[in-house]
């Protein structure tokens, strides 16, 4: 997983162990990202948005 300080996760969202995230990704408010998801760079996942395991979600999504 990429440094904290190239990505941003609401204080609401919930990040899974084993979960990579892209620089300049934007995680909002209620979000679970579940354990082996990956997310590209620049991403920006909305509100009450649950990523599954082993999901693959590509750049500038």
């Amino acid at each position: 997983m990429s440094s904290p300080s190239t990505y941003s996760v609401h204080e609401s969202s919930y990040v899974d162990d084993n979960v990579e995230i892209g620089d300049g990704t934007a995680i909002w408010h209620f979000c679970h990202l579940m354990s082996g998801s990956r997310i590209g760079r620049n991403c920006r996942i909305g509100q009450n948005v649950v990523i599954g395991p082993r999901a693959i979600i590509g750049n500038n999504v």
